[in-house]
């Protein structure tokens, strides 16, 4: 078989000689070394702990375990995966740039291998052994080739810097060979996870755990009655529509059964129960940070409490929350037993609730200590049944978390494995998107890769759409699920794509104030607040391995953003410009802005699959497509080369929206064509957003049918009124064109 031709690979790691890519004290990889020889013939593990089969053969292209007993097996090859993934990972980055891009999980408080290079006085590297012109090895004053184990007191991602602490370093010279290194205890959370939930499936009578993970209908409730037309629940949130007051009504409830409770939308806030202790967790500190500030406008530093990781510095947490943190010699840490224990809320990221898993302050620890007290303290006593501590977790941004994070705060509120019947079973609820930015994994494994949200969206009960319930239908399984359609973000124009291509073309815009930067000059006067900007300037790469810009790109959403202030329609703060070659779509997701210039950065699609290889980029890449388009409030103003993105069959049908709605800007003669592609067509907004603007999109035209409405109808009246004029007007509309194409 003939070799494929050579390539030249954008993403090529520089070259750096031999003699400096050797780190001193090699690790023995003792798997690799007992399984060349010895193959599967030895157990993988000698601990007690280990389940039997975890060496049962599981399909790569698996997405999900089978069951409970398959669940170890499966998550245990896909880990392996993953932990080989992350070290090649660390090993590709030793000496090369990529901070910048956030390509290398580096945190405060990781080792990092450091060998402190000496050069003689031709700069030449000394090596282990120095020697005279007679061939004696000479015995210097400073060892050389030791290796530190620095630590890492610091991280500025933007400027690729590390502050590192070494102890006992030798003065002689500050030029330093750096690997990074695979930070073990911080997947060993991870790992304890899994097996003790394996305990749990298996061994346990206790069936909570296995509702969580495998719901079935026999763990759902039974709805005998319709739902009441009005709901009686006080909210913190004046604004919370029906649908979301009745799916909060049902988690405080706990109408739904044993299962864990998918809210796929917008999160809002609701009132909790007076008695209940909340575990409110998302996948990253920033989320969680995000979750801090909007709660602490109703919650007092004495109610709810930020638990972060002691290696978490104060300077990234934001000032507005560190009242509601706790720290004690300039660090964070938990609070002292009482205090915690009166906290109604406990925010914390996923990872980092192994934190109350190793303090103990998890359900059966609790529930346990306060049995053993009891029988103590009344040895002639019945015996009591404790309340669980923890009544709920919410996991938001569920969608982002790895299956085997979002089990270390479901193990945080698990019940007992001896409780009784009548405790109370605390309840889950997951909120999060699957069409956004899922997991972010190093290993490409599918298994690895969907988080339990997704895996438990896929399952018969929390799959499909509520249908309108009526009495013929009863008795029926409640569903454990409620789909947040109506969307109070954005303007309609800016959701009609994303709607289309995600969400079955089903979300309803619900923002007001939408059309406030209509006067811009740079709209001409269309009443479209969605605007792509044709720029072919060249990419470039910055230093090796670092990160992607466009000049051209970059002038022109400078001119952009500069054009906004100086009409005096925004302030500064309320402009938003993105590249997802910095990593800024990922940390954008869960925030919004008045104006959002998103510029896509690249122009040649020969580097595209090196792009989507990497992760990176907004080609061929869905979810990050759709988080992108989905930050902006009021408008929208894309920048990139028509000619890179169009071969993507998600970015084609937003350039042919802008092209049909002369939302287009374009000093190049050549005008773009859209490619044939299933996915362009015109969404239901798009025709709502056309009718209402009177625009005539196809051949014989439509006119504005709506008319002067009736003074003194109430909004929601005038909205009924347009709605059924509108889907009239659309069903004479397809009934012609399907007359002419008969005829």
């Amino acid at each position: 078989m003939a070799d494929k031709p050579a390539k030249f690979d954008v993403y090529a790691r520089p070259y750096v000689p031999q003699e400096l890519k050797y780190a001193p004290a090699p690790s023995i990889h003792y798997y690799d070394y007992v399984l060349s020889f010895a193959g599967r013939w030895l157990d993988r593990s000698r601990d007690a702990g280990t389940t039997q089969n975890q060496d049962e053969p599981v399909e790569f292209e698996t997405t999900s375990p089978a069951d409970k007993e398959a669940y170890v097996p499966f998550f245990s090859r896909a880990f392996t995966r993953e932990v080989e993934a992350l070290q090649t990972e660390c090993e590709e980055y030793d000496i090369v740039p990529g901070l910048r891009e956030n390509n290398i999980r580096v945190e405060v408080g990781d080792i990092v291998h450091v060998r402190q290079l000496r050069l003689d006085h031709r700069g030449e590297l000394l090596t282990n052994t120095i020697t005279d012109a007679a061939g004696m090895a000479i015995v210097t004053a400073y060892p050389v080739d030791v290796q530190h184990d620095a630590v890492v007191c610091a991280i500025n991602r933007q400027y690729e810097v590390l502050t590192l602490r070494i102890d006992q370093l030798f003065p002689g010279g500050y030029v330093f060979n750096v690997c990074f290194t695979l930070q073990h205890t911080r997947l060993e959370a991870l790992h304890t996870a899994l097996y003790e939930a394996d305990h749990a499936l298996r061994y346990t009578e206790n069936t909570w755990l296995r509702s969580m993970l495998f719901p079935e209908n026999c763990d759902c409730a039974m709805q005998r009655r319709l739902n009441p037309m009005f709901s009686t629940l006080a909210v913190f949130d004046c604004s919370l529509n029906s649908d979301q007051k009745r799916a909060v009504e049902a988690v405080l409830d706990q109408k739904y059964g044993t299962v864990p409770y998918i809210y796929r939308g917008r999160r809002e806030q609701a009132k909790h129960s007076d008695s209940a202790h909340l575990l409110l967790c998302a996948p990253s500190d920033q989320a969680s940070d995000t979750l801090v500030e909007r709660l602490a406008r109703h919650l007092q530093p004495a109610n709810l409490l930020r638990l972060n990781s002691s290696t978490r510095s104060a300077a990234e947490v934001p000032a507005s929350i560190l009242p509601w943190c706790y720290m004690a010699d300039n660090l964070f840490t938990l609070p002292e037993f009482p205090v915690i224990m009166e906290k109604r809320v406990v925010v914390v990221t996923c990872r980092d609730a192994d934190m109350l898993h190793k303090a103990r302050l998890c359900n059966r620890d609790i529930f346990q200590l306060e049995c053993n007290i009891h029988a103590k303290l009344h040895r002639t006593a019945p015996l009591v049944v404790p309340r669980l501590h923890w009544t709920s977790v919410i996991i938001d941004e569920a969608a982002q978390a790895l299956e085997m994070e979002a089990l270390l705060p479901l193990l945080v509120v698990a019940p007992p494995n001896v409780a009784a019947p009548e405790v109370i079973r605390p309840s889950v609820i997951m909120v999060g998107d699957e069409h956004q930015l899922g997991p972010r994994t190093a290993s490409k494994d599918p298994a690895i890769q969907r988080s339990l949200f997704e895996r438990i969206l896929a399952r018969p009960q929390s799959k499909g759409v509520i249908k309108p319930l009526t009495q013929g239908m009863l008795p029926i399984l409640r569903p454990p699920f409620t789909n947040l359609i109506r969307n109070y973000r954005s303007h309609p124009a800016i959701l009609a794509i994303p709607s289309s291509l995600f969400y079955n073309d089903t979300l309803e815009p619900h923002a007001k104030n939408t059309d406030a930067l209509l006067a811009w000059s740079g709209f001409e006067g269309r009443q479209m607040p969605v605007l792509f900007t044709d720029v072919r300037a060249p990419d470039e790469c910055q230093l090796d391995g670092g990160g992607w810009y466009n000049e051209g790109e970059a002038e022109v959403a400078l001119t952009t953003a500069q054009s906004f202030l100086s009409e005096g329609l925004l302030e500064q703060q309320e402009i938003c410009i993105i590249s997802p070659f910095r990593a800024q779509v990922k940390a954008f997701q869960g925030l919004e802005s008045r104006l959002v210039i998103l510029c896509t950065t690249r122009t040649r699609d020969r580097f595209v699959d090196q792009d989507i290889a990497k992760g990176l980029g907004v080609i061929h890449e869905p979810r990050r497509f759709n988080v992108a388009l989905t930050r902006a409030k009021e408008r929208l103003i894309v920048i990139g080369n028509p000619h890179a993105l169009d071969q993507d069959d998600d970015w084609a049908p937003f350039l042919a929206f802008c092209q049909r709605n002369s939302a287009w800007r374009s000093e190049h003669e050549d005008d773009w064509q859209a490619p044939h592609s299933s996915k362009i067509k015109t969404s239901r907004l798009e025709k709502r957003i056309a009718y209402r603007n009177g625009v005539e999109t196809r051949a014989n035209g439509i006119e504005r049918r709506l008319g002067n409405l009736k003074f003194g109808m109430s909004e929601d009246e005038t909205i009924w009124q347009s709605g059924v004029a509108v889907e009239k007007m659309l069903e004479e509309e397809d009934g012609e064109n399907e007359v002419t194409a008969h005829e």
